[in-house]
């Protein structure tokens, strides 16, 4: 997984996976049917251990929302191998991989886009955004946010910048 998510799927050959994992092509092949399976199989592993787990549940849906960005934000800072996130890296790869991998990560951007929604449809029950609030326009904006802050991590991990990203997301929301 650290390989594709530090170089990419385009630029790990087979050969730097084997270098990676003292594992013989044949057995790759065997076990995975070829490197974009094998791909697939990191992505969900990815998925599972810090996407998913990263998001903050069972607070308040604004503050999931912000803490949320806050952690995004931190963990860019402190992404000492600058490898930013594998889902928007391998969105900015689309063409390298197949459709089922495009689907896997159009899959993970509907379930940000979830994330998002769920808290703001409880926020607006909660009574903390007005019933007017337009979720959907909001979901997007947060999505942009998102992606925009992971991708621009990989040029910039300092601070300031990943901090205000972060806290466009809470002007944002109070600007509804």
């Amino acid at each position: 997984m650290d390989l594709f998510w530090q170089r990419g799927y385009a630029n790990t050959s087979i050969k730097d996976i084997v270098q990676a994992t003292g594992i013989q092509p044949g057995s790759l092949y065997a076990a995975f049917g070829d490197k974009e399976k094998l791909f697939q199989q990191a992505f969900k592993k990815y998925t599972q251990e810090f996407f998913r787990a990263s998001m903050p549940r069972h607070c308040p849906p604004l503050k999931c929302i912000q803490q949320w960005f806050d952690h995004l934000a931190k963990t860019m800072m402190n992404d000492s191998k600058n490898r930013g996130c594998l889902i928007i890296n391998t969105a900015i790869e689309r063409d390298s991989h197949s459709p089922s991998t495009i689907a896997i990560i159009e899959d993970r951007l509907d379930e940000i886009e979830s994330f998002f929604r769920q808290n703001l449809a409880q926020a607006i029950k909660n009574g903390d955004l007005p019933d007017s609030f337009a979720i959907e326009a909001n979901v997007k904006a947060l999505l942009g946010l998102v992606v925009g802050m992971l991708a621009i991590a990989r040029i910039r991990r300092d601070a300031q910048t990943l901090n205000s990203i972060a806290a466009g997301a809470s002007i944002l929301l109070q600007m509804n």
